[in-house]
């Protein structure tokens, strides 16, 4: 959560200095160090992959649990099995020692399946997580790009920019002759 902070400080820094920017006359244009800019952008690209790795490392820790779930059910299979051995002597405690060994093994499956099914679901919201807080970093970074361009008076009427600049050079020539 604190690289997700630094990512919106970050947001907020490259922001403010593209609106700081000095406006040039009869354009919609701002003036900014474009050094200072891309400094942070490269900042903010460093950010994501920390956040990423992140993620990966909730990954392994499901991987890990899982595995765990796994050995943990082998384990109550093979005492089930061991269980089973030993009442194999007499008809009826071999009848109840294949009972609980099969209720042992389907406990342990059903653990297991449980387990595995319960990490799915949590890298998946995960996933999800990770996805929603890139897709609203690229918007806010699509519109402060966006705001760049959108014109700040909407009183110039049709004239583009270019050709206010154009007209200026125009009316400033000096006259010939």
């Amino acid at each position: 959560m604190n690289n997700m902070m630094t990512t919106e400080r970050l947001l907020d820094k490259l922001e403010e200095l593209l609106n700081s920017g000095k406006k040039q006359m009869f354009s919609n244009m701002r003036l900014v160090d474009a050094n200072s800019c891309l400094a942070i952008v490269q900042q903010i690209r460093n950010q994501l992959p920390t956040e990423l790795s992140e993620a990966i490392v909730i990954l392994r820790d499901c991987d890990k649990l899982k595995e765990s779930a796994e050995h943990e059910a082998n384990e109550i299979i093979n005492e089930a099995h061991a269980k089973a051995q030993e009442l194999v002597s007499e008809s009826e405690i071999t009848k109840e020692g294949e009972r609980k060994a099969a209720e042992y093994v389907n406990n342990a499956g059903q653990f297991a399946d449980n387990l595995v099914e319960q990490s799915y679901i949590q890298v998946n919201n995960m996933y999800i997580e990770v996805e929603n807080v890139m897709r609203q970093m690229l918007d806010t970074v699509m519109a402060n790009r966006e705001s760049l361009f959108v014109p700040e008076d909407n009183n110039q009427g049709d004239v583009p920019p270019q050709n206010d600049q154009q007209n200026f050079n125009r009316t400033n020539e000096p006259r010939r002759g």
